[in-house]
């Protein structure tokens, strides 16, 4: 009896260590697992958040990025992230197209790598339809025009020339909502250019649909008041996006790129000169005054208001539709998104 208690305990202990050495030998193989796992998100998380960086820099317009993406050459950027490393490469990926990019990442995180390559196509945020130098989204509006202004939507280049001959790019001078209100502007006629003088404009942009963007990414803000000091906002290879919250008299020599909002009540005079697109809207009754001066506009100017909104031009003023010139307002790096056209990933860096 004595024996086979001793065979029972013994056979016991053998189980029950063959039992606990499987049950060590799993949390270990589960430890393993877990930190492996953990080691392979990180080298995720570091190609991916190099990616992003390497893309802010191209918003930011960083020339040690910016120079080196032409055709035949590709930007490097070695990032040490959460405790790893990641060299990533970014280059056209044709040389006709410069909005399409190739990535490349080679991220590393202890002893474990991670690859990623994508391409993406770089694009501006939906843009307003601008069919006319001045676009007039104003029921019954109230036009006027008086010395020597002028209105043309023949395409003008960047620097307010007009092109020659007259390309497929050229607009009307004014468009307007209601047909009744061709005959306001018409009275005018011997001031406007165009492909015609008025047309009426029924699906005309609409600021509401859109502004909120802009003014999100503003660079500099006003607020009402009159403005007289020489001002410079941005240029042409910076252009940048100007917003005004309320009513606002600018008086002073300014030479300005890109995209000017006002919300209320816009008097230019002075030397007053700004490339790009012109919004000025509000849900109550406005005025748009260009004063005694040379206030001038190269791109275009849309207007937003209810009925009885006055839009009115004085002195030497002008306004020239400029294709080149609301491309370049189009194209502000914060109003730029991102579009994937393929992406490939692997735990395997490709020799």
């Amino acid at each position: 009896m004595g024996k086979m208690a001793l065979i029972i305990i013994l056979g016991l202990s053998v189980t029950v260590g063959i039992i606990t050495y499987t049950m060590n030998k799993s949390k270990s193989q589960l430890v393993v697992n877990v930190s492996g796992f953990d080691k392979y998100t990180t080298s995720r998380n570091i190609a991916q958040s190099s990616i992003n960086l390497m893309l802010r820099r191209m918003d930011n317009k960083e020339p040690a990025i910016l120079d080196s993406l032409v055709p035949g050459k590709k930007a490097l950027m070695i990032t040490n992230l959460m405790g790893g490393r990641c060299s990533l490469t970014i280059k056209l990926a044709n040389p006709a197209f410069l909005d399409t990019v190739d990535l490349t990442a080679n991220a590393r995180f202890m002893d474990s790598t991670y690859y990623m390559k994508l391409r993406l196509r770089r694009q501006p945020v939906p843009f307003p339809v601008v069919n006319a130098a001045v676009g007039l989204r104003i029921p019954n509006v109230d036009f006027s025009m008086s010395g020597s202004p002028s209105i043309d939507g023949r395409n003008h280049d960047i620097n307010g020339n007009l092109i020659i001959p007259v390309d497929t790019s050229s607009r009307p001078g004014v468009s307007v909502l209601n047909p009744l209100d061709t005959a306001e502007v018409l009275a005018y006629a011997s001031k406007i250019n165009g492909t015609r003088d008025v047309v009426v404009d029924s699906s005309m942009s609409n600021p509401a649909d859109f502004v909120q963007e802009y003014i999100n990414a503003a660079d500099t803000t006003f607020t009402s008041g009159v403005y007289g000091s020489n001002m410079t906002w941005g240029s042409l290879t910076n252009p940048r996006i100007i917003y005004c919250n309320g009513n606002v008299t600018f008086n002073g020599t300014i030479d300005g790129w890109g995209i000017l909002v006002v919300r209320g009540n816009l008097t230019i005079g002075g030397n007053f000169k700004f490339r790009g697109l012109v919004v000025a809207y509000n849900e109550i009754v406005i005025d748009v005054t260009f004063a005694k001066g040379t206030p001038d506009i190269i791109g275009a100017l849309l207007m937003s208001g209810p009925a009885g909104s006055d839009f009115d031009m004085r002195g030497n003023s002008q306004i020239d539709y400029s294709r080149e010139a609301l491309e370049y307002a189009k194209s502000i790096s914060k109003l730029q998104w991102y579009k994937v056209v393929w992406w490939y990933e692997s735990a395997e860096i490709p020799k």
